[in-house]
């Protein structure tokens, strides 16, 4: 399931219950995440990867990043593609350097609140479909004529969502 269907989903339900008991949920999970944020500013504690690079040989990239931030440099010999969904986040993934499985690669990327920046080898080629509602979805890469294709599908909401060579 789509990450961005699947918080969809879940701030309906809750919003249907919160109709239906009259209780107000986003109330508190409101109040809970202004606690989290003002603790986290308090301890000055950071995710571990925090703003740095890390290093990544896997094949495939499925992610989540929420309140976070981080840089992944992917060094795998015969990647397949992923899906990568930054929420209140911000991401880059740095391709460069990897090898393709196949000359068909499908990378989908979903930033809501949050960004996340890919970066290909100038050699790919990179088809996208973009949906940005109230944020950005561009591609900037100048692409080959052959070679390896990666199809990325996007969606960007309240944020970005940017791919370069």
């Amino acid at each position: 399931m789509n990450i961005f269907r699947l918080v969809a989903a879940i701030l309906l339900i809750l919003l249907g219950i919160s109709i239906l008991t009259g209780a107000s949920f986003f109330k508190y999970a409101f109040a809970l995440l202004i606690i989290y944020i003002g603790l986290r500013l308090l301890l000055n504690t950071r995710p571990a990867g925090y703003g740095r690079t890390v290093d990544v040989s896997e094949d495939r990239i499925d992610e989540v990043i929420i309140f976070s931030a981080g840089n992944k440099l992917v060094k795998s010999g015969s990647f397949r593609g992923g899906r990568v969904a930054s929420i209140f986040a911000g991401e880059q993934i740095d391709l460069s350097q990897v090898t393709a499985a196949e000359n068909d690669i499908k990378l989908e990327l979903t930033a809501i609140f949050g960004g996340i920046k890919v970066i290909v080898p100038k050699t790919w080629k990179v088809k996208s479909e973009g949906t940005a509602i109230f944020g950005g979805y561009d591609n900037k890469t100048g692409g080959a004529a052959d070679g390896v294709v990666l199809m990325v599908k996007g969606t960007a909401v309240f944020g970005g969502v940017e791919i370069v060579s």
